[in-house]
């Protein structure tokens, strides 16, 4: 009986090897259950594609389905199966499935999932030798269970390590939720949630948790957690229920800018949560998935109108059926170049596969990175357990897929950007990019600008000279960009864009235009022009480090000064006015002089006259008054008093008119020349809104634009409004237009830009002005193509040249220059002194004055000589030349009574006091002379 045995051994290993040499094909079977459609499809898939890596090896299905109501048999019979009664359970569906597939020569069994709540397969594979392959997740299992399991390997992750990795990523600085609730549905598995369980005290100050049920009202959630003011919340559920679950929370405000959702079902990229994504939808939302496996770039294509997304493995549960028939494959392949090995031939529970442990080490022993083909989750290595225990776990935005952070048990978590960088891919091409390759030509880029001085211009042609290709234009954006590309070796074209804009987003079309367009369409590699770094341009396009550091000041028309007016003093007061004062002194004057002869005290104490008479004299004569009047509206005063009460009354009256008088006109003066001093009531953006007389506006869809209408700013918020409530419209289409219009306007209208352009035009044109200091600090920098490989080397070749001074010459260049035409001699600003075009009309009034009281003072003494000649009856030229010649001696200041005496003796005449006075001086001089002889 023996001897037969080995023979039909010997003929089984016979009859396998010949098996081989013609391509071994073995049998593996599979368990779905008959909801599971895609599983078994994506299953069937990874035949396929593991079928064509080698023909010597290829697998051959058997597919088994099963409904939701043998599973609830299987869990009657787990506890109650043993092999000797095996016989009498085959009238079990399931069962019956399971030793079929025994029966068939199967080398596996895949499946079925967890949803059978039964480990009856598990037992039965490893009391047959059979492999069996789980791809989901199954409850924990205890070391006594898994003495009946040692034959089973799951590709899933462990739940306890997928526990531990949301709460490393909740606990992290990215995170850090104090206090949160978890919403989780009935049915789900805490084992992935102990450790935040345990992080955690339960309630108040810690974890609430929330449960729901499936099709139930999902708003008595919501409503639960917005009671209980929660900002904080992680939801566990189902992906196909996800969407209606969130939008539930709608109703209750769950999904503003200061809620936080953390959705832990590792397929939620697939439920259709990107609906959600609006500006209205602002919650924080966050998501985690198993990372896949990404294939390098395929550069060639093999029908470029197929748009059709391979979407057969986009769920988790296919992946991993995938990469169980890949590690199931790649340790077959090793095995059964082996001797012994043979497939299984017996029936359920009459026989034990030998190979099938080997086949289960050499699956733990499978390297992600010899596999082929490759596995579509990453770090897939099965343990001495037969568990997955390495994953990594992308945290990710679902609404707009984006990668935040990786998590592994080995790194924990880790910023994605960070491990980008220092992938080993960048420190490659980092180290490449310090090496200069001789063999390679200088690239040629072709560079998108726009027509605006000085940044860039067409460049006049002298008479017969004609400029070809780069040397058609010039401008500060023409010299960088040929300062860059000797620094960064590159070649250039320029090519202005036709729409002449710098590039702004319509949210009608969806589209972007100018150089943005040219950029986002690969058009162009290199955007540069007074092109301002926006976080909505650096959403489609990449910068460099700015090469120009700006802001924003108002242009506005600058008012010629008024004409010079040497009796501006006199303004004050209108010439109706001074006509009504000076009127006003003749009467008061004239009043005085009649109330002073009505008023007895005002008459002197009776004198004798010449004639021996008694009289009695009155002061107030026109003389005397009009004196009193000036002095008073002048506060200088008089010697005069009135005595009289009705000439006190007057005179009080007259001081009361004349100091109100005089102080308006002072306070009037000075208010006057205050004001004419003033520019302008506009010195900043502030004056410039709470005005209505100046309208003012910007470059439509430039970054001027979006900084006011983008901005928190309470005072950027109403310049915004306003300008677009101006009619006609004040937004224009380029710099030059703003320019244009603010010198037309001349005064009704003011441009809002750049410092840097703003400079330049106020040095070309006299008439224009900076108003205010500049707000909003702004960058300019060179646009290239998101994720270009060499914006890094365009942005050393800046910092170079900013090092060396040349981006500081070429600035000085193009917007200092001396080409100013300007009166630069005159003073723009108000250092509060006054010159004489200011005061020289008081100058021509003193000189009036003086002229006019000399002309009064020749008068009075040719009538005083008059006076003389008549009264000594000598001729007038002597009485003239007498009293001139006293007049001339200034150090005389006594002049005798009687002053004319005719002398015999001399030859000439004059007045007896000189006479006398030579005389006694005569006299003096005799006594001097006679002491000295004693």
């Amino acid at each position: 009986m023996s001897g037969l045995l080995q023979f039909l051994v010997f003929v089984a290993l016979i009859l396998s090897s010949r098996a081989s040499e013609d391509g071994l094909v073995v049998k593996i079977g599979a368990i779905f259950f008959d909801t599971e459609m895609k599983l078994a499809e994506a299953f069937d898939a990874a035949l396929q594609e593991v079928n064509a890596v080698n023909p010597a090896l290829r697998l051959e299905p058997i597919k088994h389905y099963l409904t939701i109501d043998d599973s609830i048999v299987l869990q009657d019979l787990c506890e109650s199966l043993l092999i000797t009664v095996l016989d009498h359970l085959y009238r079990f569906d399931f069962i019956d499935l399971a030793c079929d597939l025994i029966g068939n020569g199967v080398a596996a069994i895949f499946g079925p999932s967890s949803k059978t709540n039964s480990d009856i397969v598990e037992v039965l594979c490893n009391m047959t030798g059979i492999p069996h392959l789980q791809f989901d997740w199954h409850p924990q299992q205890s070391a006594r269970v898994r003495l009946n399991h040692q034959l089973t390997v799951n590709v899933a992750p462990m739940e306890l390590v997928l526990s531990n990795a949301l709460s490393d990523i909740l606990g992290s600085k990215s995170f850090d939720w104090k206090s949160f609730t978890i919403a989780y549905e009935k049915s789900t598995h805490f084992s992935r949630l102990q450790h935040l369980l345990a992080w955690r005290q339960l309630h108040k100050t810690g974890i609430k948790m929330q449960e729901f049920e499936r099709g139930g009202d999902y708003r008595i959630l919501w409503k639960r957690i917005n009671n209980a003011r929660e900002k904080f919340v992680l939801l566990d559920c189902p992906s196909d229920i996800l969407v209606d679950v969130i939008n539930a929370s709608i109703a209750f405000n769950m999904t503003g800018s200061f809620n936080n959702l953390f959705l832990t079902n590792l397929d939620t990229h697939v439920s259709g949560i990107d609906r959600f994504y609006s500006r209205e939808f602002t919650v924080s939302v966050a998501a985690v998935r198993i990372r896949t496996y990404i294939p390098p770039p395929v550069h060639d294509e093999i029908d470029v109108f197929d748009n059709e997304v391979d979407t057969r493995f986009d769920s988790l549960g296919t992946q991993l059926v995938y990469d169980s028939v890949v590690l199931f494959y790649n340790a077959l392949l090793e095995i059964s170049q082996r001797p012994g090995f043979y497939t299984p031939q017996f029936s359920c529970g009459r026989g034990f596969w030998q190979p099938g442990p080997r086949l289960i080490e050499q699956m733990k022993m499978v390297s992600p990175k010899q596999v082929k083909p490759p596995f579509k989750t990453q770090r897939l290595q099965i343990n001495a357990e037969g568990q997955r225990d390495d994953f990594n776990l992308e945290v990710y935005n679902p609404l707009i897929d984006r990668v935040t952070h990786i998590w592994n048990k080995e790194f924990k978590l880790v910023d994605y950007e960070k491990i980008r960088e220092n992938s080993t891919q960048a420190v490659k091409q980092r180290r490449l990019e310090n090496k200069e390759d001789f063999s390679q030509k200088p690239v040629r880029y072709t560079v998108a600008t726009r027509v605006g001085k000085p940044y860039f211009s067409w460049r006049e042609e002298p008479e017969g000279v004609h400029f070809e290709g780069n040397e058609r234009f010039e401008g500060y954006a023409v010299d960088l960009i040929y300062k860059l590309a000797e620094e960064c070796k590159f070649d250039f074209n320029f090519e202005p864009v036709r729409d002449n804009k710098y590039g702004s987003y319509d949210a009608a079309t969806d589209e972007w235009d100018g150089i943005i367009r040219q950029l986002i369409d690969n058009n162009a590699q290199i955007g540069i022009c007074d092109l301002t770094i926006t976080q909505a341009r650096r959403s489609v396009v990449d910068f460099t480090v700015p090469f120009m550091q700006l802001g924003i000041s108002i242009l506005s028309y600058k008012e010629p000064p008024p004409k010079a007016d040497i009796y501006a003093f006199l303004n004050p007061y209108g010439v109706e006015v001074w006509l009504y004062v000076m009127i006003a002194m003749m009467i008061t004057a004239w009043a005085l002089i009649l109330t002073g002869r009505m008023d007895e005290y005002e008459w002197e104490h009776p004198v004798v006259n010449a004639n021996e008479e008694m009289v009695r004299e009155n002061t107030w004569h026109l003389h005397n008054t009009m004196w009193l009047v000036l002095g008073s509206i002048l506060n200088q005063g008089c010697d005069l008093l009135p005595r009289g009460l009705p000439m006190r009354l007057l005179t009080a009256f007259w001081w009361i008119f004349a100091l109100l008088i005089s102080q308006t006109y002072i306070a009037k003066l000075a208010a006057f020349i205050t004001s004419s001093k003033i520019a302008g009531d506009i010195a900043s953006l502030h004056d410039l809104i709470d005005q209505n007389k100046v309208q003012f506006g910007t470059i439509r869809g430039g970054a001027t634009s979006v900084y006011f209408s983008e901005s928190n700013d309470t005072e950027n918020r109403m310049a915004w409004n306003k300008m677009l409530s101006f009619k006609p419209d004040a937004f224009t289409k380029n710099n030059e237009e703003g320019v244009d219009r603010v010198k037309l306007s001349r005064g009704t209208y003011a441009f809002l830009m750049e410092t840097t352009n703003l400079q330049y035009y106020v040095q070309r044109n006299c008439e224009l002005t900076q108003i205010g200091e500049s707000f909003g600090e702004k960058h300019y920098g060179i646009a290239v193509p998101l994720n270009a490989n060499f914006r890094s080397n365009l942005s050393v070749g800046i910092l170079k040249l900013s090092e060396t001074g040349v981006l500081y010459n070429l600035r000085n260049k193009w917007f200092n220059s001396n080409e100013s035409t300007c009166d630069l001699d005159a003073s723009t600003v108000d250092d509060g002194q006054f010159d004489m075009d200011s005061v020289g009309g008081l100058f021509v009034v003193l000189i009036v004055g003086v002229i006019i009281a000399f002309v009064i003072g020749v008068a009075e003494f040719l009538w005083h000589v008059h006076r003389i000649a008549v009264k000594e009856k000598i001729p007038s030229m002597l009485a003239l030349k007498a009293e001139f010649h006293f007049l001339i001696r200034f150090w005389l200041t006594k002049k005798p009574l009687h002053t004319y005496r005719q002398s015999r003796d001399s030859t000439s005449t004059g007045y007896s006091s000189l006479e006398q006075v030579s005389s006694a001086s005569s006299a003096k001089k005799r006594k001097k002379t006679h002491r000295r002889k004693d």
